[in-house]
């Protein structure tokens, strides 16, 4: 490990700063667990020449407590809250080694998630710095119910939020659909009432928080955009008969600024390339996007084959079913990623800004593989992992 206190200076390389600019030649150097201007006294020299330094990467949609495989749910019900804990926190670890220096934890017992959150941001632990929702809120039964955060009627959510809120969760979460997960929910129907969901909303607005809604049907989608949500994760618009693209509700996401979480795994490529569910991700996505909607990049990782480390091989993916530029397709993971997550201290290298980069080797600007050869991270100021 460095010190943050005396800063770290990465030399000999290639920059890409986050925004529309390609890679150039020059140098970063921190201090104090920022970017400065100019390197301090006694600051560890590293030379990353073939390398660019650029932001570390933001996961906007991820599940720590899940093993991303197929015998999760078996593994989720026989572990101990401290088996528990330990397995998030090793997750985090190759998170951050993989240079994803920001992750939004989407679904967790409530007291693991900000448990684990704290031991990062002490230095106890490893990872990258967190931001928790804890147990999701869903109806008696609905998706993802044995993570402890079931509540009905409009009373019931409100106090939902407030518990969120009193035990430190830094974003709600509301299952406005059933799930793929969960035996007995409905992924194509609605979980709640809009009058549910906004009950939801304006309570955690009311304690300056935000909402972002689990919805893979229609009727679901529907629901957030009324209430309104602030973001809407998956938005993948399923119903019994496969996805079914509405041009009138996606305009409608786009006109009241509601951002979209799409959960576009790194396995999506190799499973599903060629089949008509490709087809319709790829219009799905392309449509999002030209609608103008706040569009980041998240994986759902933890789930069954979605490792929680492949955030860059699924950007890859996402340049395959969007046909964007490597640096417009990075934006999502860093700049885009941070401005819709409220994040203004990072996703950009700029003097003052948090000083979470990654150092890969080649020039992902011209081609993405280059994400997949992480050299160094640096996470809040600190060398958290250097390659052999």
């Amino acid at each position: 490990m460095t010190s943050e206190t005396t800063g770290i200076e990465l030399r000999g390389g290639l920059v890409w700063d986050g925004r529309d600019s390609a890679a150039t030649e020059g140098g970063v150097v921190t201090s104090g667990g920022t970017i400065a201007g100019s390197a301090a006294i006694g600051a560890t020299v590293l030379d990353v020449s073939g390398c660019t330094v650029m932001p570390g990467l933001i996961e906007a949609h991820t599940h720590l407590c899940f093993n991303a495989g197929p015998d999760w749910r078996e593994v989720y019900d026989a572990d101990t809250p401290s088996s528990m804990l330990l397995r998030m926190a090793g997750a985090a670890r190759r998170m951050v080694e993989a240079g994803i220096t920001t992750v939004r934890d989407l679904g967790a017992p409530t007291e693991l998630a900000v448990e684990l959150r704290e031991a990062i941001r002490s230095g106890l632990v490893t990872g990258p710095d967190l931001l928790v929702a804890g147990a999701p809120i869903t109806p008696t039964g609905g998706h993802c119910w044995f993570m402890g955060g079931e509540a009905d009627g409009i009373d019931g959510v409100k106090v939902a939020v407030r518990e969120r809120k009193k035990a430190g969760a830094d974003w709600i979460k509301v299952m406005a659909s059933g799930g793929n997960m969960t035996p007995g929910t409905n992924p194509f129907a609605a979980q709640f009432s809009v009058e549910e969901l906004r009950a939801i909303v304006g309570e955690a607005h009311r304690l300056n928080m935000q909402v972002a809604a689990h919805a893979h049907g229609v009727e679901g989608i529907k629901a957030a955009v009324a209430a309104p949500v602030d973001m809407i994760e998956h938005c993948s618009f399923q119903t019994d008969e496969g996805s079914v693209k509405d041009d009138a509700v996606i305009l409608d996401i786009a006109r009241q600024g509601i951002g979209v979480s799409p959960t576009i795994t790194s396995r999506f490529s190799d499973v599903f390339r060629g089949e008509p569910r490709w087809a319709m991700r790829a219009e799905l996505t392309k449509a999002l996007i030209a609608a103008g909607c706040s569009v980041l990049m998240s994986t759902d990782s933890g789930i069954p084959n979605a490792p929680h480390d492949e955030l860059a091989q699924a950007l890859g993916v996402v340049q395959e079913l969007t046909d964007l530029s490597p640096v417009e397709t990075m934006k999502l993971a860093t700049s885009t990623s941070a401005k819709h997550l409220g994040l203004t201290d990072r996703g950009t290298i700029a003097e003052g800004q948090r000083a979470d980069l990654m150092v890969v080797e080649g020039d992902p600007t011209a081609d993405l593989a280059a994400l997949r050869r992480v050299r160094a991270v640096v996470s809040g100021g600190e060398l958290v992992y250097q390659a052999p």
